[in-house]
């Protein structure tokens, strides 16, 4: 037998923020997971476990075409994901001048109207990628309850999005005019992704923590919490030897991957270690934290590459950041570590992945993406304001 120390992240020790604490772990030498890395980490999503035929999101009634309906001067939109390539400098429509979301911007350049139907309930993500905009042009992307600017459910420079009912919406591209009066017309791309509830399902979830999972990005989003599609989803009531963490584009409609993730050890159970059953807010408790968090910066610390939380819920988990919370890479929650001792090895607090998927997962998530820790405690799960 031999001694293997398990550097785990979490609390400040001695009010230095180090994001590092240690435990002790007897292993079998014999059996004892490679600490050596595969192979590189991928930065591209699509070329990691759980990313292949992932990419249709849609059941068959989702891509029943109707176009016989179809006005001449409308996209019509019912298969998802959805990319069309539009200037509005070629655009003979004008109807739109403002808009009820934001009254006091200037749309009253030439538009493209676009009608989108969607089969079932679910999120509509709306993006306009600032790489495909023609250099000058300013447009603007708004979504409509009906086809009318006073029904302006959301709308973004960049992106929009809303979780909605079934049914028909429309989307405006529309020109925005300057103080000069100068329209900034020209070329986009608009993009359109959608998620169902049955889709987190298809991807694995339970009924209720993809409802509540929805519900809540939502939340956020309108909240302004975040522009970001990435989505990284987190159901701890499951066993750790259970893949728990998706982390899926709601552009793409995709499932970007399906990892193991660990919880801090003093939020297992005291009976086995691989369920978490009580969750904090509190230095040094060395227990995880529930909630709505969004990715904060990369950064190079004790486990290499790493990505540092905010916590946008008070009294739940405003506090990740202070106790040194954040994504880094762990042996411990590597597929063959799991297969040999049957759980993810605990840290101090720390959701950590696989340390051969940390540089893929940091990439996708830094600087904005929501991540999303549930458990139905009878707490948070209850007075979350973002599941109300």
């Amino acid at each position: 037998m031999i001694w293997m120390w398990l550097i785990a992240c979490g609390d400040k020790v001695d009010g230095v923020d180090t994001g590092t604490d240690t435990e002790v772990t007897e292993v079998d030498e014999s059996e004892e997971p490679s600490n050596e890395p595969s192979g590189e980490p991928s930065s591209d999503p699509s070329s990691e476990p759980g990313s292949e035929d992932t990419n249709d999101t849609n059941t068959e009634d989702t891509n029943t075409p109707v176009e016989e309906d179809c006005p001449d001067d409308v996209v019509c939109v019912n298969t998802f994901p959805f990319s069309h390539e539009g200037d509005t400098t070629r655009s003979t429509r004008d109807n739109f001048d403002s808009y009820a979301c934001a009254p006091s911007t200037n749309e009253s350049g030439a538009e493209i109207l676009y009608r989108v139907t969607l089969p079932k309930d679910g999120f509509l993500a709306l993006n306009l990628p600032e790489y495909a905009m023609e250099s000058g042009a300013d447009v603007d992307v708004h979504l409509l309850g009906s086809e009318n600017a006073n029904d302006c459910i959301d709308r973004g420079h960049w992106a929009a999005g809303s979780l909605l009912t079934a049914g028909t919406y429309w989307v405006v591209v529309d020109t925005w005019v300057n103080s000069s009066g100068s329209e900034q017309s020209g070329s986009y791309e608009l993009e359109m992704g959608f998620t169902s509830f049955e889709d987190l399902e298809d991807f694995g979830m339970d009924t209720q923590i993809a409802e509540d999972a929805l519900f809540a990005f939502d939340t956020a989003w309108h909240n302004g919490d975040s522009s970001r599609f990435e989505y990284a989803i987190t159901d701890f009531s499951l066993h750790s030897s259970l893949e728990r963490m998706w982390i899926v584009d709601f552009i793409s409609g995709s499932l970007l991957g399906n990892l193991h993730l660990a919880h801090g050890e003093a939020t297992s159970s005291s009976t086995d270690d691989g369920w978490a059953v009580d969750f904090s807010n509190i230095s040094e408790s060395h227990q995880s934290s529930l909630g709505m968090m969004k990715g904060g910066e990369s950064y190079y610390g004790s486990f290499d590459y790493s990505m540092r939380l905010d916590g946008l819920e008070n009294g739940y988990n405003d506090n990740v950041r202070s106790r040194a919370i954040v994504v880094h890479g762990w042996t411990g929650s590597r597929p063959e570590y799991v297969q040999s001792y049957g759980s993810v090895a605990p840290t101090w607090g720390c959701p950590s992945v696989d340390d051969r998927e940390v540089q893929w997962v940091v990439d996708t998530l830094k600087d904005g993406s929501l991540l999303f820790f549930w458990y139905p405690d009878g707490d948070w799960s209850l007075n979350s304001d973002y599941l109300q």
